[in-house]
C-alpha cells in the first residue's frame, strides 16, 4: 500500500482508533527492537464497512522503515458477506477482505495486538510507529484514507552495558617531596626575646608546636630535607629594630625546639631568619576584612615603600581610630614564628598504601593512589574516595580530573558531578567518552552520540598521525 517510507509522513488525519497501548522498546540483554502495535476502536465501524490498518515503523527522515502485518476489520454485515463469499470461493485475491479479516464486534470487546521483533539499527532510536487506514464502503471502492502516529519513540542508544570506563595510569614518581608548615604564636614580653613557657598561654602553644613536629618527624618512609624557621613582627615601631627583635626571638625558639627534637639539626638545610615586619600578611588580612577604611589602608601600603611612611599615614586616618583597630585586632596575628619542614618521601609498597592513605595521604603520589584504587576495587571496596583525594591533591592534573570523573560515573552514578569536574578539560579528546556516558545517564542520548562520534574521530586521527597510544590506558569506544 505504501510506495515508499517517505509517503508515510506526507499525510495526516483524525484517527478513530486507540493506539495508546502501542510500544516500541529496545530489549535489554540483546540488540533487538520489539514493536508492539495495539489497536482498539474508538468509534463503531459501519455495518457495510471494511477497514485496513497498515502499521509501519518509520525513521525520522522517512528513508528507513519496518512494516508490520496489516490488520483488516469488517463491520457486522460486511463480515458475514465476506465469510459467505470465501466459503463459496467467489472472493477474488486483492478484493477487500480477501485475506484474514477480523470482526469489528470482536475487536470492540478485546482489541488486537500485533508484534514484531527486528535487529536494532541506529535510525530506530527516534523513529515513530505510523498507521495508515484505508476503508471501503458497500460499493467496494476506496472511500476514506487517513494516517496517524501510534507511538513516537525515544530509545536511548546506549545502556550501562555500553559504558566503558577508562582509568589512566599516571606516571610513576620515584622521589616525592612533602612539605608542611606551622605558625607558632608564642608570646614574648614586650621588647624581650627570652622564652617564658608559663607566660600568656605559651605552654599550650608550645604543645601544639611539638605535636606538629612529632607527627611530621614520624611519617613512615620520609627523610627530613629542610627546616626553615622564620620570625615575623607586627609593623609598629622601627623596621630595623623589629627585624633584629624577630631574629633574636626566632633563634630562641630554634634553640628551644632543637633541644626537644635533635633530629631537626640533622637536616641538610637548617635555616633561621628574622623577617621582621609582615606587611604582606597585613595587606592580605585587610583585603579580606570589612574595615571602613580598607581601601585607603591598602592604598597606603601599596604606594609607600618605607615602613615609617606607611605607619604614619595609617595613624593619620580618622584620628587614629583605624590604627588602634589594627593594633588590637590585626597586629597580634602577625607576630609569629613559622616552622616549615620539607621531606623526601620514598615510594611506598602496595601493602603500605592503605595506612598511608588514612594517616598522611599528602605523601602519596598520584600513581600510588591509582594503585590503591585498584587494590580497593579488587577487595570489593569503592575506590571513589581515593580518586577524589587524588583530584583534590592534584586539581590541575588532567589525568587526575579524568580518573575522578570516571570514578564518579562508575561508582557514584553522579553524572552532574562528573560533568562539573570535566569542565576544564572538555577540549581533551579523552574527556569525550566520559562526557558521553554522563549525558546518556542524564537521558540526553543524542548529546551522548555526538560526543562518541567526536571520540571516534579523535581516535582515528591519532592512528592516522602515528601518535603513540596509551597502551592499556586507551579508552574503549563502543559505537
Amino acid at each position: 500500500m505504501f510506495s515508499s517510507a517517505q509517503d508515510i509522513l506526507s499525510t495526516s488525519g483524525t484517527s478513530r482508533w486507540d493506539y495508546s497501548n502501542s510500544r516500541v522498546e529496545r530489549e535489554p540483554g540483546r540488540d533487538a527492537l520489539d514493536i508492539t502495535f495495539s489497536v482498539f476502536p474508538l468509534a463503531g465501524l459501519g455495518s457495510q464497512e471494511v477497514a485496513y490498518l497498515f502499521p509501519v515503523y518509520v525513521s525520522v527522515d522517512g528513508r528507513d522503515s519496518v512494516r508490520l502485518e496489516p490488520v483488516c476489520v469488517a463491520g457486522k454485515r460486511r463480515y458475514k458477506v465476506i465469510k459467505r463469499r470465501k466459503a463459496l470461493g467467489n472472493l477474488k485475491p486483492g478484493n477487500p477482505g480477501s485475506g484474514e479479516v477480523r470482526s469489528a464486534k470482536v475487536l470492540e470487546s478485546s482489541g488486537l495486538t500485533v508484534k514484531r521483533s527486528v535487529p536494532f539499527e541506529r535510525w530506530m532510536a527516534d523513529g515513530r510507529l505510523v498507521v495508515r487506514e484505508v476503508s471501503y464502503g458497500c460499493a467496494e471502492c476506496g472511500t476514506n484514507e487517513s494516517e496517524d502516529i501510534a507511538f513516537q519513540a525515544g530509545i536511548p542508544l546506549f545502556g550501562e552495558k555500553d559504558y566503558a570506563y577508562s582509568f589512566i595510569e599516571p606516571e610513576k614518581v620515584m622521589i616525592k617531596c612533602y612539605k608542611d608548615s606551622f605558625d607558632c604564636k608564642v608570646v614574648f614580653p614586650v621588647a624581650r626575646h627570652d622564652l617564658q613557657e608559663d607566660f600568656a598561654g605559651n605552654a599550650q602553644e608550645l604543645d601544639r608546636l611539638k605535636k606538629f613536629l612529632s607527627e611530621n618527624l614520624n611519617i613512615q618512609g620520609t627523610s627530613l630535607k629542610e627546616v626553615d624557621i622564620k620570625g615575623y613582627a607586627s609593623p609598629e615601631g622601627s623596621f630595623d629594630y623589629n627585624r633584629s627583635l624577630a631574629q633574636r626571638r626566632t633563634q630562641t625558639l630554634s634553640d628551644y625546639i632543637s633541644r626537644q627534637y635533635p633530629a631537626l639539626k640533622n637536616a641538610p638545610v637548617y635555616r633561621t631568619e628574622g623577617i621582621g615586619e609582615d606587611w604582606e600578611d597585613l595587606k592580605s588580612m585587610v583585603s579580606g576584612s570589612t574595615l571602613v577604611n580598607r581601601d585607603e589602608i591598602l592604598f597606603i601600603i601599596g604606594h609607600n615603600e618605607r615602613d615609617t611612611e606607611r605607619e604614619e599615614a595609617i595613624r593619620a586616618l580618622d584620628d587614629g581610630r583605624s590604627y588602634r583597630l589594627l593594633l588590637e585586632e590585626f597586629y597580634p596575628g602577625l607576630r609569629r614564628t613559622t616552622f616549615s619542614l620539607s621531606f623526601d618521601v620514598r615510594p611506598y609498597t602496595v601493602e603500605e598504601l592503605p595506612e598511608i592513605f588514612e594517616t598522611k595521604p599528602e605523601c602519596l603520589s598520584q600513581h600510588e593512589m591509582y594503585q590503591l584504587a585498584g587494590l580497593y576495587a579488587s577487595r570489593g571496596m569503592s575506590p571513589l574516595p581515593v580518586y577524589e583525594r587524588a583530584y583534590g591533591q592534584f586539581p590541575d592534573d588532567t589525568v587526575a580530573i579524568l580518573n575522578y570523573a570516571n570514578a564518579l560515573l562508575k561508582y557514584g552514578q553522579d553524572a552532574d558531578g562528573a560533568l562539573r569536574v570535566l569542565e576544564p578539560v572538555t577540549n581533551d579528546s579523552r574527556a569525550f567518552f566520559p562526557m558521553a556516558v554522563a549525558y546518556n545517564m542524564k537521558g540526553d542520548w543524542r548529546k551522548a552520540e555526538e560526543l562518541i562520534k567526536k571520540a571516534g574521530m579523535a581516535q582515528g586521527k591519532q592512528k592516522l598521525s602515528g601518535e603513540p597510544g596509551d597502551g592499556e590506558n586507551n579508552q574503549q569506544i563502543e559505537m
